[in-house]
């Protein structure tokens, strides 16, 4: 009874380890480009709120804000973020290869892995500055 249940542990511990959960490269590339078309989306946001913040700039209600020199200063600091975000984003556009085929299957499973790395930077950043940059469009009233 007891070597039954041995083997039988013996033969479910060899059928659980074969089932490994690791994605296939295209899993990966799928998922990877998944995130950047929402980033696409998240890009226009950033572009609409730089362009908002170049207008409020250029305006007169920074110069009626208490400390007029300090406030130019922060939305500039934002602008330049916003600029760098949307920089890092066409960076990665242009260096990402959709088509990648390495000599093995990990040889691209290990490029896409890398790539969802390098996305998922840009993304964290995408949303910092965009939460920044809302935060600092409200204090101003601009919609």
């Amino acid at each position: 009874m007891k070597r039954q249940i041995t083997t039988a542990i013996g033969v479910l511990a060899i059928l659980f380890s074969s089932c490994k959960t690791e994605p296939n490269a295209e899993a990966v590339r799928k998922e990877v480009l998944n995130i950047h078309d929402k980033l696409m989306v998240d890009g226009e946001k950033v572009v609409k709120n730089k362009m908002k913040l170049d207008t409020l700039l250029l305006s007169d209600k920074l110069k009626k804000s208490p400390d007029s020199t300090a406030a130019k200063q922060q939305v500039s600091d934002v602008i330049a973020r916003l600029n760098a975000a949307d920089e890092k984003m066409m960076d990665w556009m242009h260096f990402f290869k959709d088509d990648f085929k390495g000599k093995t299957e990990q040889e691209d499973l290990d490029y896409y892995k890398s790539q969802m790395i390098k996305i998922r930077d840009v993304e964290d950043g995408y949303i910092k500055v965009t939460r920044e940059s809302d935060s600092v469009l409200k204090v101003y009233n601009i919609k």
